[in-house]
């Protein structure tokens, strides 16, 4: 029977495919310090949620909760042990995982204008997921010689960040684009939310959010079962959800208030 509505005729057939071929496997490293709590975590599990759905299969792993040694920039992976790292910790664990999944989906607010330090940690060490021989890759940059397998897939970047234009995630995306590059994988695309700081408050009152978290589930859908995100949908996660000065003013006032509750000192009420 035809579906009239495309948006689920789309969704059977994407789930039939997947039935066919297998699930997209996905692994999402949550790279938030404050994980669930935070408002990059908000919109990454809406992300999940959509692909799921659509019929992933989803593993989210906090980057400040796993044990793990940081990388010790020696390279006995690629000298010693060839593709295997050094340590037996969770860190290599989430490697071999990562070296078998279909997507990458790396999630951080701007620290500094890029990753968070726990985010970058873990990346650190997906060196070991690498050759140390060198190759041209098929934009005519330089680049250690990847997986035969590494081609057909995807890396996504879910942020947040305090400030309000979108301008200020450009070091980020870069940095991004630059890593799924080095790893030989296709750019999918960002899910980038502007004066994010806002996004759990807003929410929290009532405020209209909820076009945003679900263009995060429609694009975490869409991951799934066309490969890509549309640029409608991911603007639509970025989108102006107030003007610059009210934005401003509110957070004045946030930062006016719990200064004040806190007697001048940091640290919560």
């Amino acid at each position: 029977m035809f579906l009239q509505r495309t948006g689920h005729l789309v969704i059977l057939v994407g789930v039939a495919i997947c039935a066919i071929i297998g699930a997209m496997k996905i692994v999402a490293i949550d790279g938030s310090p404050h994980g669930d709590r935070g408002n990059t975590g908000m919109l990454l599990e809406r992300y999940l949620a959509g692909a799921a759905e659509a019929g992933a299969e989803v593993e989210r792993v906090s980057a400040y909760k796993l044990k793990m040694e940081p990388c010790c920039v020696r390279m006995p992976c690629w000298y010693k042990t060839f593709g295997v790292c050094i340590y037996k910790d969770e860190c290599s664990a989430l490697m071999d995982r990562m070296a078998q999944a279909d997507a990458w989906v790396l999630a951080s607010p701007v620290h500094v204008g890029g990753m968070t330090h726990g985010l970058t940690r873990v990346l650190e060490r997906s060196i070991m997921l690498l050759s140390p021989y060198f190759e041209v890759g098929a934009d005519g940059r330089s680049r250690h010689v990847t997986s035969p397998d590494a081609t057909n897939r995807k890396m996504v970047l879910v942020s947040t960040c305090g400030f309000y234009e979108d301008d200020a995630f450009a070091p980020l995306v870069a940095q991004t684009e630059d890593l799924s590059h080095s790893h030989g994988m296709q750019f999918a695309g960002a899910l980038l939310r502007p004066h994010g700081l806002a996004l759990r408050f807003m929410k929290a009152q009532g405020l209209g959010v909820e076009e945003v978290l679900q263009a995060a589930y429609d694009a975490g859908n869409e991951l799934v079962l066309t490969g890509s995100m549309s640029d409608e949908t991911l603007q639509k996660v970025r989108q102006p959800l107030m003007s610059q000065e009210d934005f401003i003013a509110m957070m004045n006032s946030a930062f006016d208030r719990r200064l004040a509750c806190s007697g001048g000192q940091s640290g919560p009420c």
